[in-house]
């Protein structure tokens, strides 16, 4: 993805290099930490994420698929506060929830700074439009992203779920990863004697023992 340039590996390292690289490693989401894990591990891409733009914009993922050369942008709005809507709502003051197609269509996908911004990476203009949510406020929402912006709905719980199938967590490393891993041993233990034995466990205070 990124790359540390060389001045970090000089002896005189000036603090505004430190400063400028580091910041590529903590403006990071954890959903668009997970969602570059999926692309990386089920689609066999090649990744970049929180892709500067001109005017303030920033994409939150690029990809690109090096054997079919198939790409892809990519913007999240994982919340279980705020579904994905047709239309944006706002607060008393007018700030904007962020949570409509016309939205994401308008300062995401379409703004011309973004648009330029990929044509510059990517080359060309044929690429899909992928918005991961983690839910919508009715099914025909995602036939409309389709119909009139061309975005393609995903769901993040399909994501983690095709990480799990794949087992692409299994024994990483990775904290995001990892953390997905414990849930998944935790659900399938849920109808199991481990679980029921867990549960008793815990009714007597053994597992979380007061001290």
């Amino acid at each position: 993805m990124y790359k540390i340039s060389n001045s970090c590996s000089r002896a005189h390292i000036r603090p505004t290099d430190l400063y400028a690289e580091s910041r590529l490693f903590f403006v990071l989401e954890p959903e668009v930490h997970l969602i570059e894990k999926y692309f990386q591990e089920i689609k066999g891409c090649f990744t970049r994420t929180n892709v500067k733009c001109k005017g303030g914009k920033e994409i939150d993922l690029l990809a690109i698929n090096p054997i079919s050369l198939k790409k892809y942008h990519v913007e999240s709005r994982v919340s279980t506060a705020f579904v994905l809507r047709p239309e944006a709502t706002y607060t008393k003051s007018g700030k904007c929830h962020k949570n409509g197609l016309d939205y994401f269509a308008e300062e995401k996908f379409d703004h011309p700074r973004v648009k330029e911004r990929i044509r510059e990476i990517f080359g060309v203009e044929d690429y899909a439009r992928v918005l991961v949510v983690w839910d919508v406020s009715h099914n025909s929402v995602i036939n409309l992203a389709n119909e009139k912006f061309g975005i393609n709905i995903w769901f993040i719980e399909g994501l983690i779920n095709g990480l799990i199938q794949r087992r692409a967590v299994s024994g990483s490393r990775d904290d995001v990863l990892r953390v997905v891993e414990f849930l998944s041993a935790l659900e399938k233990q849920r109808t199991g004697e481990a679980y029921k034995r867990r549960l008793v466990r815990l009714g007597a205070g053994y597992e979380s023992p007061e001290i």
